[in-house]
């Protein structure tokens, strides 16, 4: 059996949705796979932010809600209203959910069990859910941007991300990979400990060109392409078959 890797893409803004999203699509079609685009409901501005989300699901992309309400907080919208206003508003469907880190963040169990209460076919987070949760778990990606690439640096990030992902494809045969859309045009920037050195990075690596995420994410598309490449839902899907036998 080939090894299966899933891509995710979280969608966290409007410009990422506008600007980054475009180019990984672009990526993706010259390698021939589709992936998981978690969406944040709130950065959906205008019915042309609406149409390319429509417009990607008919062209066979996923939708997924990247939840803000990681904890059913009463003062925001609750992820009830979140999931309706992706399926009526948006009019896609909707399989899985993972958790937003830019709100709330992930919060252990109740983000488990918030997200389960949704009653989805699959979720994802990080670690392990708690007992008595129902839906499916889908496991935990690579940070490939936020963490290999802006800790390490393009090349030895890359190295590092390839070494791992081969390691969990080994021991696991599946693995489940995360980018951002906002990298692919702007700079990942470099790991501080001072979020106005982060900021700074940002921006002087983006006018140098540096660290974005076409061109290493274009690298392992082209590097593994003996993986066979699934949607989160495609993995839902197989392990559904297997334990129907």
């Amino acid at each position: 059996m080939r090894p299966i890797i899933a891509s995710r893409h979280d969608v966290d803004t409007t410009f990422g949705l506008r600007y980054g999203m475009p180019k990984i699509i672009e990526i993706e079609k010259r390698h021939q796979i589709k992936s998981t685009i978690f969406v944040r409901v709130d950065i959906l501005k205008n019915n042309a932010d609406i149409s390319f989300l429509q417009y990607l699901e008919r062209c066979g992309w996923e939708i997924g809600l990247h939840l803000r309400n990681t904890i059913d907080r009463p003062d925001i919208p609750s992820p009830e209203e979140e999931l309706k206003f992706l399926r009526e508003n948006v009019n896609v469907k909707v399989h899985g959910v993972t958790p937003c880190g830019a709100v709330i963040g992930h919060k252990g169990d109740i983000t488990w069990r918030t997200m389960d209460s949704l009653s989805l076919d699959y979720m994802e987070a990080y670690g392990s859910p708690p007992l008595g949760v129902k839906t499916y778990v889908v496991p935990t990606h690579l940070s490939f941007d936020i963490y290999y690439i802006r800790r390490f640096g393009e090349d030895l990030g890359y190295q590092q991300f390839k070494k791992d992902l081969n390691r969990i494809l080994k021991d696991q045969k599946i693995a489940t990979v995360l980018t951002h859309p906002a990298w692919f045009t702007r700079s990942v920037g470099m790991a501080f400990n001072n979020v106005w050195k982060i900021r700074m990075s940002k921006l002087l690596l983006s006018l140098t060109g540096k660290r974005k995420m076409g061109r290493v994410y274009d690298r392992f598309l082209s590097d593994f392409k003996e993986a066979q490449f699934m949607k989160y839902i495609d993995i839902y899907m197989l392990d559904a078959r297997e334990r129907a036998f």
